[in-house]
């Protein structure tokens, strides 16, 4: 015997072979929604122009700012040039000193020093300021004058 007889025959007393049975499909069918897809593609298409398009027109808005901003810089820049010319045109000496002549005020001459003489009780002191320290400072007098 072969091996080859012996895969061919049936044992004794086995059922007959029956042919596979065909697999159908129960209940309703499942229907493509074409529609359906179609319409959420092209939504989603629309969505992301649009998107582009605002996107693009906020950009251009933002430049349109940028522009402004940097265009108010420059006139600010130009202002404050002009007021530092004018400023250190108004703090030269020989101005101010031309302007305080003319409103009557006259230079200064040489520093005093003042000497308070203290004659206080609480310092023990009785004796009153010599009369001649009186006489001999020209702003005690004027010192000495009540409202």
């Amino acid at each position: 015997m072969s091996a080859i007889a012996s895969v061919l025959r049936r044992p004794v007393g086995a059922a007959p072979v029956r042919a596979v049975p065909r697999l159908e499909l129960v209940g309703e069918r499942l229907r493509s929604h074409v529609l359906a897809y179609t319409l959420l593609t092209v939504l989603a298409i629309a969505a992301s122009v649009f998107g582009a398009v605002a996107l693009n027109a906020t950009a251009a808005d933002a430049a349109v700012a940028a522009r402004d901003l940097e265009r108010r810089i420059s006139e600010a820049e130009r202002q404050h040039a002009e007021l530092l010319v004018t400023v250190s045109t108004l703090e030269d000496p020989t101005r101010i000193r031309e302007l305080a002549l003319a409103m009557g005020l006259v230079p200064a001459g040489p520093a005093r020093h003042v000497t308070l003489v203290r004659a206080l009780p609480a310092d023990g002191a009785h004796n009153a300021p010599d009369a001649e320290l009186l006489l001999a400072d020209e702003l005690k007098p004027i010192l000495s004058v009540e409202p």
